[in-house]
C-alpha cells in the first residue's frame, strides 16, 4: 500500500510539472534569422517580412522600419531595436494596437468669457520637450516655434546622436550599402548589408566587398 502511495505521488508531481509548462513559444525558440518581439510574444523574421501586405482602413504603419501582419494584425518591427515609430502626417502611434491611427485633435478649451487669447512666450530649447528628449528642427524650416519634433537621438534612427536636420546627428538609414541598421547610444550600428558590401570592423558602415 506504501509503495501504491509512494507511485502515484510521483505521477501527480509529474502532472504538475507538465502543466507549469504549457508549451508557449519563447524567445529560445527563434531561430538564427529572427528575434523575439516581448509586444506579441512570438518571433518575427530580421530584416521583415518578405510580403509587406497593406494595412486596413484607417491603419497604417511608420514609414521606416516596420511593416503591417495581417498575421498578428498590427505593424511588427523589422529588427529587435527597432526605431521609436514615426508615423505619417496627420497619423499618431497608438501603443495599445502597434500601428498609426488617424489624429483626433484635442478639444477646443472654452476662452472664458473674455475671448482674449495669449501665446506664451517661446521657452528656451532645453524646455521643449520632455527630459531625455531633443527638440530638432522638421528638415526644410529655419526655427523652432511649432517645426519641431522631440526624438531621443541615443536612440533614433534618423538622428543619431544628434539632430540631423541641424548637422549634430547622422541619419543611420542614409549608410551607403546598409540592410539593416539601428541606432546604439547614440551611434549609428550596421546589422547586415546589401549584396556587394559588408559590415565594417567597427560594425558602423558597410564597404564593398
Amino acid at each position: 500500500m506504501a509503495r501504491f502511495g509512494g507511485i502515484l505521488f510521483l505521477v501527480v508531481a509529474a502532472l504538475q510539472f507538465v502543466a507549469a509548462r504549457p508549451g508557449q513559444p519563447d524567445s529560445s525558440n527563434c531561430q538564427s534569422n529572427e528575434f523575439w518581439f516581448d509586444d506579441k510574444n512570438c518571433c518575427l523574421p530580421l530584416g521583415g517580412p518578405d510580403s509587406h501586405p497593406t494595412p486596413p482602413a484607417k491603419k497604417q504603419c511608420p514609414s521606416s522600419g516596420w511593416s503591417w501582419s495581417d498575421e498578428h494584425d498590427c505593424c511588427i518591427p523589422h529588427n529587435p531595436r527597432p526605431r521609436p515609430p514615426r508615423c505619417p502626417k496627420d497619423w499618431d502611434w497608438e501603443p495599445t494596437s502597434l500601428c498609426c491611427k488617424p489624429h483626433q485633435p484635442p478639444h477646443p478649451k472654452p476662452s472664458g468669457g473674455g475671448g482674449n487669447w495669449k501665446r506664451a512666450p517661446q521657452s528656451p530649447l532645453p524646455q521643449l520637450c520632455p527630459m531625455g528628449l531633443r527638440a530638432c528642427p522638421i528638415s526644410g524650416t529655419s526655427t523652432l516655434s511649432s517645426d519641431y519634433e522631440c526624438l531621443d537621438t541615443t536612440n533614433e534612427l534618423e538622428s543619431c546622436g544628434g539632430c540631423a536636420s541641424t548637422g549634430e546627428g547622422q541619419d543611420c538609414t542614409a549608410i551607403k550599402g546598409a540592410w539593416n541598421v539601428g541606432c546604439e547610444r547614440g551611434t549609428c550600428a550596421v546589422y547586415t548589408c546589401a549584396a556587394g558590401f559588408k559590415r565594417s570592423r567597427d560594425g558602423n558602415s558597410c564597404v564593398t566587398v
